[in-house]
């Protein structure tokens, strides 16, 4: 590995925020209406400029348009959101009391357990979820007007969203107090040093991921439709050499290397671990209707590939990788036919491998 390589691993580390814009469905069709990040955005900070998104200096890290963005185009590096969590159910093991809280409201800790983050907006609801089945004893620290008056002006709004989305989907209800008292359960030596050498050992993890990713070339380039049409074969062959360099990392560090991935993780493993969560209906996929013209532009433009269009010996068929599916709507808008709709499904299609949403036969295709 170059020494070029190492300086671009240490550059994106050094940044609260992680940009890929090609997974940005506003970068890849102008018929996308997504703008979360910007709707998010308490300081205006991001744009769009010559197919990517720029972050403005006046960004205050707060985390808001990684929360917001469906597909993992901007993610937020300190904290990890798998680091986070984690963090907060070791914690919570080990305490009777733990508190969440943003760095921005002062906590006088004393004995106090807490785990702390930039903004309790950049808790996704995927996040809540987790930590409401995973942590019983864990609050939010959250004192009369702590919001009020603060520079990330629409954190507020979103975090509480956020949270009432994960209530929903877990069936449980997360403790606000305004009040903060020890733990009875106090930290030694041991354990203070153990959860220091965790997180190095999951910074370094991280900072090896990165490394291999970039040394296989990952690029914010954005292929045209064109381009994903006429995909060549040496396009193809770099595109399985990517797909095996990422299994191989995610099997040495046991995360996954896709942004969009992060949050679908955190969901996905609450899924296997509790059968009734299965089947609610808490999230949605698209659906085909059987006039769909097979033009692949569905296929071709999904961020995410969940989409695929196969033909074989004039048989066609647009086929579901559900676990990839991030609900950013963009199959439905591009759709000129409009033969693409997102309905809601049971969570546990997620689970499935493959589903076929459309076919066709016919000599003449």
């Amino acid at each position: 590995m170059n020494l070029l390589t190492w300086v671009n691993v240490i550059d994106k580390k050094m940044t609260a925020l992680s940009v890929e814009a090609n997974l940005c469905t506003k970068l890849i069709s102008p018929k996308s209406t997504c703008k979360s990040c910007v709707d998010h955005c308490p300081k205006t900070s991001i744009s769009f400029a010559n197919k990517d998104i720029v972050i403005a200096d006046t960004c205050v890290d707060c985390g808001l348009c990684g929360t917001a963005c469906p597909t993992g185009a901007i993610t937020m590096n300190q904290p990890p959101l798998t680091q986070f969590v984690e963090e907060a159910i070791h914690k919570s093991e080990r305490h009777d009391k733990v508190y969440l809280h943003c760095e921005r409201t002062p906590v006088s800790k004393g004995r106090a357990t807490t785990v702390a983050v930039p903004c309790l907006g950049m808790i996704p609801k995927e996040a809540w979820v987790t930590l409401l089945n995973k942590c019983k004893n864990l609050s939010i620290y959250q004192p009369q007007q702590a919001c009020a008056g603060c520079e990330i002006s629409t954190g507020e709004k979103l975090w509480r969203r956020e949270l009432q989305a994960g209530e929903a989907i877990s069936c449980q209800k997360m403790k606000i107090t305004s009040e903060i008292s020890g733990s009875k359960e106090s930290v030694d030596y041991n354990v203070e040093r153990r959860d220091f050498l965790s997180a190095l050992f999951k910074e370094i993890k991280s900072t090896n991921k990165l490394a291999v990713k970039e040394m296989l070339g990952g690029s914010n380039k954005i292929p045209t439709y064109q381009e994903k049409l006429q995909e060549d074969s040496k396009a193809k062959l770099l595109k399985e050499w990517n797909e095996v360099g990422s299994q191989f990392v995610e099997k040495m560090t046991n995360e996954s290397v896709y942004p969009y991935m992060k949050k679908r993780s955190l969901f996905l493993a609450e899924l296997q671990e509790r059968e009734a969560l299965r089947y609610q209906e808490d999230i949605r996929l698209p659906q085909i209707n059987e006039s769909c013209h097979f033009c692949g532009a569905c296929a071709i433009l999904c961020p995410t590939e969940a989409l695929t269009m196969k033909t074989e010996r004039g048989h066609q068929t647009i086929t579901l990788l559900p676990y990839k599916c991030v609900d950013c709507s963009l199959c439905e808008e591009i759709c000129y036919t409009k033969n693409i709709q997102l309905q809601q499904a049971k969570n546990r299609t997620l689970l499935e491998n493959e589903i076929t949403l459309v076919e066709k036969h016919g000599q003449g295709l």
